[in-house]
C-alpha cells in the first residue's frame, strides 16, 4: 500500500513534466496498475482505500506516516486537491488511472469513475453486516467484563476474549443510535470509575472513528485500545486513586506512572498493539510541549491517541469523580475548543464536536 501511493506520486510528477503520450508518463501509470494489482493479490480484497486524516495516511487496516519523500508528496497532493478518501478497485484500467494522475497533476476537479473513487470524509451510520454478526449484547458484557476487570488488580490477567467481544458490543451500540452517544448514560451506574471511563472512552472513540469513515477490524483496534488506555491505573493505590481533593506532590508522580505502566502491562499480557502504544501515549499533547511521559524528543501521538486524548479529557470533566466535580457538557466542550491545537489536535477536536453534537458553525476557529 505504501508502495503504491508512492507510484502514484512519481506518476503524478511524471505528468507535471512530459506530455500524456510520453513514453515515461505510459510507463508511470502502468507501474501503478502493476503495483494495485500486487497489492490486491496480498491483501485478497477487491480494492485498496487510502483515507486522509490531517497529517495522517490510512490504506486498508493500516496507519503510513510520512515515512518517505513519495508517501508525503501523496498526501500532500490529496490535501492540495481536497481528496480526503481515495478507493482503487480490482477493475481500474489504464485510462481510469491516467484520468485520476492527470486531475491530481493539473488541479482538474478529481472525478469518481466505475472503479476509482474519490470522495470527502464523512459521517457514517450505517454498520457493516460483519461487526453485527460478531457483536454481542452489550448489558451482559458490561457485567461480566466489570467483574474481571475488577480482579485484574490482584489476578494481571485481562480477559482479552471479552474485552474483544464487548468492543464488537460497543461497535453495534454506536451504528444503532443516532449518534452513537446514547449508551453512554446507561452505563454511568456502574460506580468504578476507572471501569465507567474506559468504557465511555471506547464508546466516544469508536463514534469518532466511524465518524471518519472506519469499519471493522480497524475499527474494532481503536475502539480496542481505547477501552484499554487506563488499565495502568489499577497499578496505581486506590487512596490515591479515590483521593478526594488535590493529590501531592509524591501522589501525582506515582499517578502519572499509569502510562508507562499501562503499555507494560499489556506487552506482558499480549495486548493488541495498538492499544500498547495508545496507553503509552494518551497523555502526551499535540504540540509536543512536555506532560508525562517525558519523552527525549518530540513525537507526535498516534491517530487512536489523540482521539483517546479527547474523549478522555471530556468524559473526564463531564463526570462527577472522588477528587473532581464535573463542569458539564457545554464547559467541557468549550474547554477542548481551547486546548484544539495545544493539547489536542485541532481538526479531530472539530470533528469531535460534530460528533458529540456541536453544528459545524461552532467548530475550532470559525
Amino acid at each position: 500500500m505504501e508502495r503504491l501511493a508512492g507510484l502514484i506520486a512519481a506518476a503524478i510528477n511524471m505528468w507535471a513534466l512530459y506530455p500524456p503520450n510520453h513514453p515515461h508518463v505510459r510507463g508511470s501509470v502502468q507501474q501503478v496498475l502493476e503495483a494495485l494489482r500486487e497489492a490486491l493479490r496480498l491483501s485478497g480484497e477487491e480494492s485498496v482505500a487510502y483515507l486522509l486524516v490531517g497529517d495522517d495516511l490510512l490504506a486498508g487496516q493500516q496507519l503510513i506516516r510520512e515515512t518517505t519523500l513519495p508517501v508525503h508528496e501523496f498526501i500532500g497532493v490529496l490535501k492540495q486537491r481536497g481528496v480526503e478518501s481515495l478507493t482503487l478497485a480490482a477493475g481500474a484500467d489504464e485510462e481510469e488511472i491516467a484520468t485520476l494522475v492527470s486531475a491530481l497533476a493539473t488541479g482538474e476537479r478529481v472525478q469518481s469513475s466505475a472503479n476509482v473513487r474519490v470522495g470527502t470524509v464523512h459521517l457514517v451510520m450505517g454498520e457493516d453486516p460483519g461487526e453485527r454478526e460478531q457483536a454481542r449484547d452489550l448489558p451482559r458484557q458490561l457485567e461480566l467484563v466489570q467483574e474481571t476487570w475488577a480482579r485484574f488488580r490482584v489476578e494481571r490477567k485481562l480477559p482479552i476474549d471479552q474485552l474483544e467481544e464487548l468492543v464488537w458490543s460497543i461497535i453495534e451500540s454506536v451504528g444503532a443510535t443516532a449518534r452513537g452517544m446514547l449508551p453512554l448514560a446507561n452505563v454511568k451506574r456502574h460506580d468504578q470509575y476507572t471501569f465507567v471511563n474506559a468504557i465511555n472512552v471506547s464508546l466516544l472513540v469508536t463514534a469518532q472513528a466511524r465518524s471518519l469513515g472506519m469499519w471493522g477490524p480497524m475499527l474494532h483496534a481503536f475502539g480496542m485500545a481505547a477501552l484499554l488506555h487506563d488499565i495502568g491505573k489499577t497499578s496505581v493505590p486506590s487512596e490515591i486513586l479515590n483521593k478526594p481533593g488535590k493529590l501531592d506532590e509524591e501522589e501525582w508522580k506515582i499517578m502519572k506512572r499509569h502510562a508507562a505502566q499501562g503499555a507494560s502491562h499489556l506487552i506482558e499480557e499480549g495486548g493488541p498493539p495498538l492499544a500498547v502504544i495508545v496507553a503509552f501515549e494518551h497523555h502526551l499533547r499535540f504540540d509536543g510541549r512536555p506532560n508525562y511521559p517525558l519523552l527525549g524528543t518530540h513525537r507526535t501521538p498516534h491517530l487512536a491517541s489523540r482521539m483517546t486524548a479527547i474523549a478522555d479529557a471530556y468524559d473526564g470533566m463531564s463526570a462527577n469523580r472522588p477528587y473532581q466535580s464535573n463542569v458539564g457538557r457545554a464547559a467541557a466542550l468549550e474547554i477542548l475548543k481551547n486546548r484544539a491545537n495545544t493539547f489536542y489536535d485541532p481538526m479531530l477536536v472539530a470533528n469531535f464536536l460534530r460528533v458529540v453534537g456541536e453544528t459545524p458553525a461552532a467548530a475550532v476557529g470559525q
